[in-house]
């Protein structure tokens, strides 16, 4: 009796721990205390429960034996497979319950994000241009199928260059790596031109390849130390840039697959561009600032207008009524001088 009844209370209080600690680490943040207090209360508890199935045993088995017990013991395997079933499809109530816990865990703590950091300043001394692009609602694609059930997203292309307030073109500060170097694979015909993605930057920089498009190819000597992996969300991408009073920064975004109503798959069937590989989507988006780089200060950059929807030239065009979702590709470029 003396076993029983320590066993039972051991297990009581041990339950209580377990209890208390689960609730805390339901809906606060992770504390270490109350982490390995939980932890080893389990561990206390599992020996407990070994402990009395031990001094118990008989017992127990003649529960199981029982019609209720047979019935309760069934009921429990089934509830723990509609439970791991519903955890792993993710459905209500049992996704919600940790969905809530997540939103409490959540509450009072203090903001937080990360970002990519892409430096092409390297050592040099001029001073630097720091430009921050927010991700937004529509930067990432939906998954592409590619075989079966794999797929693939689709980010950004990026282009950021310097123009002359009379809109002439200075140099490319920074650009994706798959545009400067056409890195989109490549079919039997050779590697896969995308004429369409940045086809402002690309008419500005002025440079025609032999097959008459202006979208670089590889080994392009006047893109070298100025391309860049492709962020995969936020991205600070900080560039050198030299004193040379105002000057115009331009930024060129576009991605594949981001159709919308107007600018459908099947908008341009006669297109060999656009209707080519089903890709392009919606036109790139320009965004440009006038720049004071003889002076430390903080610029938003503005939405301009849209490059054409294949790439046939390389016109700034202000109509963006048929511009939907392309819009929130970025929330805001925020421009930087040091």
């Amino acid at each position: 009796m003396n076993v029983r009844s320590t066993i039972t209370i051991t297990i009581s209080v041990i339950f209580v721990t377990l209890m208390v600690t689960g609730i805390l680490l339901y809906a606060l943040p992770w504390n270490y205390f109350v982490g390995a207090t939980h932890v080893w209360a389990s561990i206390c508890f599992m020996i407990g429960t070994i402990w009395h199935f031990k001094n118990n045993f008989k017992v127990y088995l003649s529960h199981i034996k029982q019609k209720v017990g047979k019935k309760t013991f069934t009921g429990c395997g089934i509830g723990a497979l509609v439970l791991a079933a519903g955890l792993m499809l993710g459905v209500p109530p049992f996704a919600s319950i940790m969905d809530l816990s997540e939103e409490l865990r959540k509450v009072g703590q203090p903001v937080t994000f990360e970002y990519t950091l892409v430096d092409l300043s390297g050592e040099d001394k001029h001073p630097k241009l720091n430009l921050f692009l927010k991700a937004g609602s529509s930067y990432e694609s939906e998954p592409q199928p590619i075989f079966w059930k794999i797929t693939y997203t689709s980010v950004p292309q990026v282009a950021v260059w310097m123009e002359t307030l009379d809109g002439e073109y200075i140099d490319t500060l920074y650009v994706t790596g798959k545009i400067s170097n056409s890195g989109f694979g490549e079919t039997e015909e050779g590697i896969t031109r995308r004429p369409e993605a940045l086809p402002y930057w690309s008419h500005r920089r002025g440079i025609q390849e032999e097959d008459g498009y202006y979208a670089p190819v590889q080994n392009n000597s006047d893109l070298d130390g100025v391309t860049g992996a492709t962020p995969q969300s936020d991205s600070l991408i900080s560039m050198s840039s030299p004193r040379m009073g105002e000057y115009r920064l331009m930024v060129e975004v576009n991605r594949s697959y981001d159709f919308n109503e107007y600018y459908s798959k099947d908008r341009f069937p006669n297109d060999p561009i656009y209707s080519g590989d089903g890709s392009s989507g919606q036109p790139s988006l320009i965004y440009g600032v006038t720049i004071d780089s003889n002076v430390s200060d903080k610029y938003l950059l503005k939405l301009m207008g849209h490059g054409h929807h294949s790439g046939a030239d390389g016109e700034l065009y202000a109509d963006l009524s048929e511009i939907t979702t392309a819009k929130d590709i970025l929330s805001y470029i925020v421009a930087e001088v040091e």
